[in-house]
């Protein structure tokens, strides 16, 4: 069972929208990211969509978070297997 400590659901009227992003695409992705950090960052919850808007965001900031997240998918994995 997964417990979910972020429930707020952002809204599009709280962003602005641009030529990149509507406000409600803006609202989705907070809302997204808030889970999945309030989540501790599960490998499940990094989708495609959550990266490809991090590296637009953040840049090479998601290319490291995917690298720690299946880095330590893979180090406990390891260690489960001894």
């Amino acid at each position: 069972m997964e417990i979910t400590l972020f429930s707020k659901r952002f809204q599009a009227e709280s962003f602005t929208p641009t030529k990149w992003s509507t406000a409600d695409e803006k609202a989705k992705f907070a809302s997204h990211l808030m889970t999945f950090i309030a989540a501790d960052f599960p490998e499940s919850k990094f989708t495609k969509a959550l990266y490809n808007r991090l590296c637009q965001c953040f840049s090479f900031g998601a290319h490291y978070m995917e690298c720690v997240i299946m880095r330590s998918t893979n180090v406990n994995a390891a260690w489960i297997q001894r």
